[in-house]
């Protein structure tokens, strides 16, 4: 199984890596962020409501990191999960995260 790193560029800056098993957005669309695009509608905010609270919390977060504070691992879990609601509502452009495959070393002293 090939597993990549997701490196996510907000307002043009570096935010953080995650790994990944695959490189389909729709699938990491599906595990990380359709739970909370749910349950905001079960909650009854619109979708304006939900851009902006994604919004706002991806602004906290690119704050955070530009002032070089210390952001919890929770905090960026977060944000992937706001990152790409956003990119399912089309806030966030699709040249703004990469994915890079994971490669293998080989040890020179195999038997």
């Amino acid at each position: 199984m090939t597993k990549y790193y997701l490196h996510l560029d907000y307002k043009d800056q570096y935010i953080a890596k995650f790994k990944t098993k695959s490189d389909d957005i729709n699938l990491i669309y599906k595990e990380m962020s359709e739970n909370i695009i749910k349950d905001g509608f079960k909650r009854g905010f619109t979708i304006q409501q939900q851009i902006d609270k994604y919004t706002s919390f991806c602004d906290s977060i690119y704050k955070m990191k530009d002032h070089c504070e210390k952001i919890r691992a929770s905090d960026f879990l977060m944000f992937f999960s706001c990152y790409f609601a956003l990119c399912k509502f089309k806030c966030i452009k699709p040249n703004e995260y990469m994915f890079l495959k994971i490669k293998k070393r080989k040890s020179r002293f195999q038997n």
